[in-house]
């Protein structure tokens, strides 16, 4: 346009004048090109962990969703697994996060429905949280969310082709790449490292050699040793009384291992023994009897069989001189303190019982 008019006609200001004749061309400007790309605008930088967050939704993949969220500081990763992606159910999910972790200064969305609705933006306005949306269709302005979200589908496509399931493969990701050094956070950091301040224990550590520097267990008052004789508490019904045992072995500074009387182990603590004297034997009969329980012996004591008379009859005669008198009876103290009285023996003939005639040699 400007070589044609430069062939007819010229002024001092023709190339601008047709520039901005063109310019202002309605019909030109919707059929126009994009414009050129702008140098991308990095987000300003952040001196804390969780101090901004960006959070996005990932998916679907199998049916269900997974809502993203990343720390702009440490880069520490949060997901968690849905089947919906309400705005009820988006604060939820965030409420539970928040609860460990604490809330953000500044949260980054895109525009999606449940970032946009009135419920976000009070629950965001209630809990001092600054709630920066991104432009429409410009996936880029929240590109820490995004990058993410494409690092995490692919990286969990590839750990369940290798035959983990979907909640194997999110754990394994996440495990990995929050222990996993990260050259964009300070000084090369992972960003467990960065977010929790201390390294993460990972299975890796059994590579190294054992500390030999280890600090010496606190020793108690009361100290056992293996073959000890002790007191240990039973507990049955609500309840527990001392039982003779003897130290098996040591299990710590406070806990052993214990066998009874009656050839069972159990695992106790300190404060559940006592010594016991080295010439009580944890086999020995106890002589003590226990209150208000007597054993039939204690108060009946008949005489042997073969002593007492049979009649012809085969009946047994009693006598005066075939009852045997009771033993004393132990008195046994009981709550009340009195002593339990001696049982009334029956006068009646005794005679074997009828299954037994055929056996019986006349």
């Amino acid at each position: 346009m400007k070589a044609v008019a430069r062939s007819y006609v010229y002024w001092p200001s023709i190339d601008r004048d047709i520039a901005e004749y063109v310019k202002t061309c309605h019909a030109c400007a919707v059929a126009s090109k994009s414009s050129p790309r702008e140098k991308p605008v990095s987000w300003p930088a952040t001196k804390k962990p969780w101090e901004r967050i960006h959070i996005d939704y990932a998916g679907p993949v199998d049916g269900d969703y997974f809502l993203v969220m990343v720390d702009a500081h440490a880069k520490w990763p949060q997901v968690v697994r849905t089947c919906s992606t309400t705005t009820k159910a988006t604060i939820a999910m965030m409420r539970g996060i928040f609860a460990r972790f604490g809330y953000p200064e500044t949260l980054v969305s895109d525009n999606g429905p449940q970032f946009v609705s009135f419920e976000f933006e009070d629950y965001c306005c209630r809990n001092g949280i600054e709630h920066v949306k991104t432009a429409p269709f410009h996936p880029q302005s929240n590109g820490q969310a995004e990058r993410f979200v494409d690092t995490l589908k692919r990286k969990m496509q590839k750990i369940h082709e290798g035959g983990a399931t979907r909640e194997e493969s999110l754990d394994i990701f996440l495990a990995s790449y929050r222990m996993t050094p990260n050259p964009v956070v300070r000084n090369g950091q992972t960003p467990a490292e960065a977010m929790l301040g201390r390294k993460v224990r990972t299975a890796l550590e059994l590579l190294k050699p054992p500390s030999a520097e280890k600090e010496a267990p606190p020793v108690g008052d009361k100290r056992f040793g293996s073959g000890d004789a002790v007191y240990t508490k039973m507990y049955a019904r609500n309840s527990w009384r001392w039982v003779p045992a003897r130290i098996v072995r040591e299990l710590g500074t406070v806990m052993f291992e214990v066998e009874t009387e009656d050839r069972k182990v159990h695992r106790r603590h300190l404060n559940q023994l006592r010594e016991r004297g080295a010439a009580t034997s944890i086999n020995a009969p106890s002589n003590t009897v226990e209150p208000n329980r007597l054993p039939l012996d204690l108060l009946i004591d008949p005489a042997p069989q073969e002593t007492r008379p049979i009649s012809p009859a085969g009946q047994q005669i009693i006598t005066s001189d075939t009852v045997a008198s009771p033993r004393p009876v132990p008195f046994v103290t009981s709550r009340r303190r009195q002593p339990i009285q001696e049982p009334r023996r029956s006068s009646r003939p005794r005679r074997p019982p009828r299954r037994l005639d055929e056996y019986r040699l006349n």
